[in-house]
């Protein structure tokens, strides 16, 4: 048998759980983007001190987090870690939260920290989701109607959008729910706001979805915080949700909601079926060993929707 090491980090600089958290074991994260992408992912092996996984033919080692090919692998420095975290049942009461939490979060959420943390390396992306650079972006989208809404999201995932709206429509009210959006929103090239790194809006592979009447809602931590030092400690019963079967329901395909996060993104969902798979290995179907990880939130704001520009 094979142990899993965790690699605590003493850093608060990343948060997901209160109390900070724990770096993804390179082997569980690996072999959950194995799962996660069957058909891109053709190899988990520990190689030359470190877990690495082969990914368009070519060798990505973990790097402490950062997914790094051969040349790359000693700039550890010039990358920030990927994201692998345990995928919470529902969002943690504030209520919960320690003074020692919220002043990392205040810090974390601020301009200047945000600013300054540098994007991941890009290049398992270029694989998993066939390209980073935006033209070549926009040749793998496909056009769809969505929830009343006409949009653009990657190819890869119409199909589960479509599972996820006949299931949204199939349940008790879930017509009205559909009625009840103003705006529905998925690729859109650009960065996570206020950031210098890339949105998984920006390959297609997210969702937006609002309600009508959005702007005297709490809905997302960075819109609140501009309005509202204490953003972090809204109840959760005050912020606008998504039904519960809707969440499942996207959930079911593949699809993560950022209502979950500390730093929410309520009408946010992305398509990261490794997150899922990694969620599942913690809770011990293909391994014994119990490993944690953080959250960085991947949103990007429409330029329509930005206070102070609406």
């Amino acid at each position: 048998m094979i142990f899993l090491t965790i690699l605590f980090l003493l850093s608060g600089a990343q948060l997901f759980a209160q109390g900070g958290g724990m770096a993804a074991n390179g082997e569980l994260a690996f072999r959950a983007l194995q799962i996660g992408f069957p058909e891109k992912i053709s190899n988990v092996a520990f190689i030359d001190g470190d877990w690495t996984i082969t990914a368009g033919g070519e060798v990505f080692y973990w790097a402490g987090g950062r997914i790094l090919p051969a040349a790359e692998r000693d700039n550890t420095d010039s990358y920030s870690p990927h994201s692998f975290y345990r995928i919470p049942a529902r969002p943690v009461s504030p209520d919960t939260y320690t003074l020692q939490y919220i002043e990392n979060m205040q810090r974390r959420g601020s301009r200047q920290a945000r600013q300054q943390r540098p994007d991941n390396h890009r290049g398992i992306q270029a694989i998993l989701y066939g390209a980073v650079v935006r033209t070549e972006i926009e040749e793998l989208l496909e056009e769809i109607q969505f929830l009343g809404k006409t949009i653009k999201v990657h190819r890869d995932i119409v199909d589960a959008l479509g599972r996820v709206e006949k299931s949204i429509e199939e349940l008790r009210g879930g017509q009205a729910f559909i009625a009840s959006l103003e705006h529905v929103y998925g690729y859109n090239f650009r960065p996570i706001a206020g950031t210098q790194r890339m949105s998984y809006h920006s390959w297609g592979i997210a969702i937006d979805i609002l309600p009508r009447n959005y702007r005297s809602q709490i809905i997302y931590w960075q819109w609140e915080r501009d309005r509202n030092e204490d953003w972090m400690l809204v109840p959760l019963e005050n912020r606008w949700n998504p039904p519960v079967e809707v969440i499942e329901a996207f959930r079911q395909e593949g699809f993560i909601w950022g209502g979950l996060w500390a730093m929410y993104d309520n009408m946010h969902f992305e398509y990261r079926p490794e997150l899922l798979a990694f969620t599942r290995l913690l809770a011990g179907e293909n391994s014994t060993e119990e490993v944690s990880a953080n959250r960085d939130l991947h949103h990007v704001i429409p330029e329509n929707l930005r206070l102070g520009n609406r």
